[in-house]
């Protein structure tokens, strides 16, 4: 039995309304960012300088005050599938910044983001205009990908993908798109254990909340540089008091239980998928090899029998020539 099957046959009986009061929530799970981030006044803040802080590490240039913020924002595509957006934000300049969360390995990660783009671009366009009124009033869309799972093998873990031409001068092609992957299995291998920037004290919070037993604010607590960055950047404060309110929220915690089961079913249906994938192909290789032990064997029986035959033929022209 793998680990995750373990894990959900320890919490299969637990019930699915509720959660252990002791248990930390994590601070990168739709029920959490859902939660803390529900609205501009309360969250507006925290989304500036988190963009900010991805911005400045890149040398883009900042966004202003947040003037909405909709999480788990819900989008229809031209194939009628649809897509949801983790959280999408929009700024008093009108720049719109949409920002995804990748627990697991999403090799289409690039592609999902220019849909995103491309709906957020064309939503601003109305009936009647030209082309050229929609151009000029056309905003910079931002995306940040909070991937768990590093994308690339190769590179540093803050990934800026741009349009660019492919023939020098190289230089970007637009301003209005940008986008921003940061790959947080590389950012642990840094181990970096003092934060110089705010992209660092930012990533290395979350990354200790994520990955170990305290929650937040005790990651924060425990830490001089984090303390230091909470007194002094009120939007990571914001975030942080957000995330204490969240967590003590028996809603949220309710969801956040039911969000635990569900990700460890889709956990347990991928390694059944692959289990079921090596199988077969054991399966198949065995059936071939036996096929071609079977098939081998005939080509020899009927070689030797030919062989036994020709000697015979032989044998008989001899004894005719005596």
């Amino acid at each position: 039995m793998t680990d995750t099957a373990k894990q959900f046959e320890q919490n299969r009986d637990a019930d699915r309304e509720g959660l252990d009061a002791t248990v930390v929530l994590k601070p990168l799970s739709d029920p959490m960012l859902t939660a803390i981030f529900q609205n501009a006044e309360v969250s507006g803040l925290a989304m500036k300088s988190l963009l900010n802080a991805t911005l400045q590490d890149s040398s883009d240039p900042p966004v202003s005050d947040v003037v909405s913020v909709v999480p788990q924002s819900v989008h229809a595509d031209t194939s009628s599938r649809g897509f949801r957006i983790d959280i999408e934000a929009k700024m008093a300049s009108g720049e719109i910044a949409l920002v995804e969360v990748q627990v697991k390995f999403f090799p289409s990660t690039i592609e999902r983001s220019l849909l995103y783009a491309e709906q957020a671009l064309a939503s601003r366009a109305s009936r009647g205009e030209t082309l050229q009124q929609v151009v000029s009033e056309m905003p910079r869309v931002i995306v940040v990908n909070i991937l768990l799972a590093a994308l690339r093998s190769g590179g540093g873990f803050h990934q800026v993908v741009e349009l660019l031409y492919r023939e020098p001068p190289y230089e970007r092609a637009t301003d209005k798109l940008e986008i921003h992957n940061l790959e947080l299995d590389k950012y642990r291998k840094l181990g970096i254990e003092s934060p110089s920037n705010a992209l660092q004290c930012w990533l290395t919070a979350l990354c200790r909340a994520q990955d170990g037993e305290h929650s937040l604010e005790e990651v924060v607590e425990m830490d001089e540089q984090l303390r230091t960055f909470h007194d002094e950047d009120e939007g990571f404060a914001q975030f942080c008091e957000r995330f204490g309110y969240a967590s003590g929220s028996a809603e949220v915690r309710k969801a956040y239980r039911r969000w635990q089961i569900d990700t460890m079913l889709d956990a347990l249906d991928a390694e059944r998928t692959a289990a079921k994938i090596a199988a077969d192909l054991a399966e198949s290789l065995a059936t071939g090899r036996a096929e071609g032990i079977a098939v081998g064997r005939a080509e020899g029986v009927a070689e030797r029998e030919q062989l036994e035959a020709e000697i015979a033929r032989l044998r008989a022209l001899l004894e005719g020539a005596d």
